[in-house]
């Protein structure tokens, strides 16, 4: 598309949102202010970069698409294409096993990341970490922290502790907060006998965890959040860490939660959590997925469900204090495509939610007319919100419509092939 039209059709939605009370130059400023993680698993499948030999792992990735990633650098350069066709600000999200040094998996120092950190700091991402509690010969059952076997718990335990040292080094590398998530697969496939036995542990396992306590500078460059589930393939009836029990222990003990919009019942939604949770817990970290009949892992789209997400986002100010990473993980389609078709869908959604004439619908609600905010806010989905995003792209340089898709496949022919 020439940029003439782009600006002839930007001019035209700017008059119609300021009609509306939008300024569309502002609500870019805001966008360029806000993050998003990329989740570096979408690239191998969860393989991460450990010699793990034939170990079960506890995430099921199906699909065998070519070109998968099998190094760091591989990986990197991968991310780099995806992050290239988003407008975005990035981070990414990281996992222990994708330290590039041969260190035990509960034996892990910052330096073991030393590669992710220089490339974060060449290429202007933040990084976020997870201590990966599965995949790992020291994987008991299924079971990691909340193990009935006491070594199995020590190992776990130790890696929980280097993972929060890492975050923390990482946040003071890069200057922005890092995220340090804590998502473990413990859990039973049919009914427990005593489901406050492995709690209890699980709770013990925490505590130790959690012992050293971050100073008012420190809480600046990272954060403890734990990710609940609701069930998971193999646990089906009882999950340790379930979102009940991490809240409880959250609030407790002053840590954060991360809610991962796969992890609730079908009829769930996170967008009504956020303004429940966000009042009384330290941290929040949003895992933005895409669950079709259960916690699947499809990349997201654009959606009504991603929409009403941002849009409650931007309702409730919680840009820059919620943070906001993506986590899915197809193998069926090309990986890196997986991922910018999800940072394009998120990016979408945020500024869809930053153009949205909030002010007519709160002030409609104030009066009592639900009448007029019912039918605002359908109105809304009409606005010319297409034009301001092909507008930004533009002034980014970023690739606009079916051109994205144009630039993975060539990068799939000049790189991904060659593998």
């Amino acid at each position: 598309m020439k940029q003439e039209q782009i600006l002839k059709s930007y001019e035209y939605a700017k008059a119609i949102y300021k009609d509306y009370g939008v300024d569309t130059d502002k609500a870019l400023e805001k966008f360029n202010k806000v993050k998003v993680s990329l989740h570096c698993w979408q690239g191998d499948d969860v393989k991460g970069l450990e010699e793990q030999g034939n170990v079960e792992s506890q995430n099921l990735v199906t699909g065998c698409y070519p070109g998968a990633a099998r190094t760091g650098n591989e990986l990197r350069s991968d991310i780099d294409k995806a992050c290239s066709l988003s407008p975005l600000q990035h981070k990414v999200n990281l996992h222990s096993m994708y330290a590039e040094k041969k260190n035990p998996r509960n034996d892990l120092t910052v330096k073991d990341f030393s590669n992710w950190i220089e490339w974060a700091k060449n290429k202007g991402y933040g990084l976020d970490f997870n201590a990966s509690f599965f995949t790992h010969e020291m994987m008991n059952n299924g079971f990691s922290l909340a193990c009935l076997d006491k070594k199995t718990r020590d190992f776990w335990i130790e890696a929980g502790i280097d993972s929060r040292e890492i975050s923390l080094a990482i946040g003071k590398e890069l200057g922005e907060k890092c995220y340090n998530n804590i998502w473990i697969p413990d859990g039973l496939k049919d009914m427990p006998a005593n489901r406050f036995r492995y709690r209890e542990l699980l709770t013990d396992s925490l505590n130790k965890i959690f012992e050293k306590k971050y100073t008012a500078d420190e809480k600046k460059l990272t954060a403890d959040v734990l990710e609940g589930k609701l069930f998971g393939i193999g646990t089906e009836s009882f999950v340790v860490g379930s979102h009940e029990f991490y809240m409880g222990y959250a609030i407790k003990n002053g840590v954060g939660v991360c809610m991962d919009t796969g992890h609730y019942h079908p009829t769930e939604t996170i967008v009504d959590k956020l303004s429940a949770v966000t009042p009384f817990v330290e941290d929040v970290l949003l895992h933005v997925s895409r669950g079709v009949r259960w916690d699947s892992d499809h990349v997201i789209i654009q959606s009504d469900d991603l929409y009403n997400i941002m849009l409650e986002m931007a309702r409730g100010n919680l840009y820059g204090k919620v943070g906001i990473g993506l986590d899915y993980f197809d193998a069926s389609i090309n990986r890196v495509a997986a991922w910018s078709i999800g940072l394009r869908a998120a990016s979408k959604a945020i500024l869809f939610s930053l153009l949205e004439p909030f002010a007519m619908v709160d002030k409609a609600e104030l009066a009592g007319d639900f009448t007029s905010r019912l039918a605002l806010m359908d109105e809304f989905k009409n606005l010319p919100f297409n034009a301001v995003w092909e507008y930004m792209l533009m002034k980014k340089n970023v690739a606009i419509g079916k051109d994205a898709l144009t630039e993975v496949k060539t990068y799939e022919k000049e790189v991904l092939s060659k593998r």
